[in-house]
């Protein structure tokens, strides 16, 4: 009766990777109909190399469009400022300067950047930390500065005596350490922004330089996605604004930052099936779903799951547009239930946001070579990819989506087990995903490995050139006269 339970149980397992374990990507179709051109994509990456990042800047108008209409819905004046850092590609930078977009940059390269894809300062806001010589070319390019510190403020009043800059510069102040007696929440620290105990001062300082400073209104940035925390932080923007205004300021934005989150996956049950095997694979009930054990940050005690997945939400409902929307639609109840949104309206505050990855959704694929097949020691099949895992990873983040495979020939064998992505340093840690992915067919040797929607962070936030692999190059694609063209990234044109 035992050895008939646990074939049974063998036999489910089987069945339900063989089913249900998979992690299918969303694609875009303007995408999906380059990768069904599939001698085209074998062509640049036998002339470019491997791995390649192809971008489709034509993307953006849409992802762009889908934020405008947020504000349109809650009739709201506003500016959708494109994160930078997101993305380093000189294609995408310059279809955004012809779009109805502005620009945030974070470093003096940067900026940088910025002016010379078609930017004008006015455009452009500068955000982070900052060194006096980003905070100088700011000045005199008549940048928005987000103020970061103290320091910084007083920095900007020094160096404009010494640059003899004569018209205001503008400048939002970065407020970080929010509170709410109303509200539970758990208000983490940060590194960034005028903490709310140097708001006086900050302001006594904008008073006081009233001529040289343009006093725009307030900021902040959070680290998380919960629409709780953001609404304690624009209420206690809003009583800062009133504040602001009782000293004779003149306060008319409040950017609200980024964190408007992505959806990577087709259907909600891959993510809920898969998450849940990988629960299951730690607890021992179900087989082993990644590289050594990996549990991203989940362990086990007494049989139940302690901590929490480590992940990124690769399915989510409420992401990008609808996002804002709901966090625009939230009431507070101690302002008459109001909405933030209707309260930004009724006092004609200007709402400024700052999405990264969600504005570059779709706009960006990363393609590599198959190197080879082999098992590992312990019997494992690995597919060595011609990249590394820094040439598609957000800092050390896994990525739980399906690559899509090219292959070559359409009879290749057919793979019912799970597979493990390598990278080609020689390194034990260079696994380019340390979860199973569970595949139609076993690829061969130069077959292509698609990672969809990688614009947005993971195709060269943490690319280096480790061992003196390269660094992936990047093309952009267009259509001309309903065909594919490219070019090179840094060679991209809108005209």
């Amino acid at each position: 009766m035992a050895d008939r339970a646990s074939a049974t149980r063998e036999k489910d397992n089987a069945e339900r990777i063989e089913k249900e374990l998979l992690l299918r990507p969303l694609v875009h179709p303007y995408i999906q109909e380059l990768l069904e051109e599939k001698n085209e994509l074998f062509s640049l990456v036998k002339a470019l190399g491997s791995p390649l990042n192809v971008l489709f800047p034509e993307i953006l108008a849409e992802n762009i469009e889908s934020f405008k209409s947020v504000f349109k819905e809650h009739n709201l004046q506003g500016r959708v400022f494109f994160a930078h850092k997101t993305n380093q590609s000189a294609s995408l930078v310059r279809q955004l300067a012809m779009e109805d977009a502005c620009l945030d940059v974070s470093s003096l390269k940067e900026l940088k950047h910025g002016l010379a894809s078609g930017f004008s300062g006015s455009r452009i806001e500068a955000t982070g930390p900052k060194n006096k010589q980003f905070l100088a070319l700011c000045i005199q390019q008549d940048v928005t500065i987000s103020v970061d510190s103290l320091w910084e403020l007083r920095a900007i009043i020094e160096l404009r005596k010494k640059l003899k800059h004569r018209s205001a510069t503008k400048v939002l102040l970065r407020l970080s350490g929010f509170t709410a007696a109303h509200s539970k929440f758990l208000n983490k620290g940060s590194r960034f922004g005028i903490t709310l105990n140097e708001i006086e001062e900050a302001l006594d300082l904008l008073e006081s330089h009233d001529q040289e400073l343009d006093f725009y209104g307030y900021s902040f940035h959070l680290d998380t996605v919960s629409i709780t925390e953001r609404a304690v932080a624009i209420e206690n923007c809003l009583e800062l604004i009133e504040e602001s205004i009782s000293r004779d300021l003149e306060p008319r934005v409040l950017c609200i930052g980024g964190g408007y989150k992505v959806n990577y996956l087709e259907h909600e049950s891959d993510w809920n099936e898969y998450t849940t095997a990988l629960k299951e694979s730690v607890i021992g009930t179900g087989e082993s779903m990644t590289w050594q054990g990996n549990s991203f940050g989940m362990s086990t005690e007494n049989g139940k799951i302690k901590g929490n997945f480590n992940s990124y939400n690769f399915y989510d409902s409420e992401s990008g547009p609808d996002y804002l929307s709901a966090l625009l639609s939230h009431k507070f109840p101690n302002l008459g239930d109001k909405t933030a949104g209707s309260i930004l309206r009724d006092n004609m505050i200007e709402l400024w946001i700052e999405p990264g990855r969600s504005l570059v959704k779709q706009c960006g694929i990363t393609v590599s070579s198959v190197n080879n097949l082999r098992p590992s020691s312990t019997g494992d099949q690995l597919i060595l990819l011609n990249m590394k895992r820094q040439d598609v990873t957000f800092l050390d983040q896994e990525i739980f989506v399906d690559p899509l495979l090219i292959y070559r020939n359409e009879n290749n064998e057919e793979n019912r087990k799970g597979v493990y992505f390598a990278g080609n340093l020689c390194l034990e840690s260079d696994l380019v995903y340390r979860h199973k992915t569970f595949l139609r067919a076993l690829p061969e040797e130069g077959d292509l490995v698609v990672f969809p929607n990688t614009a947005g962070y993971f195709m060269d936030f943490s690319a280096c050139t480790s061992m003196m692999e390269p660094i992936a190059r990047k093309v952009a694609i267009k259509k001309e006269a309903g065909k594919f063209v490219w070019c090179l990234d840094e060679e991209f044109s809108v005209v």
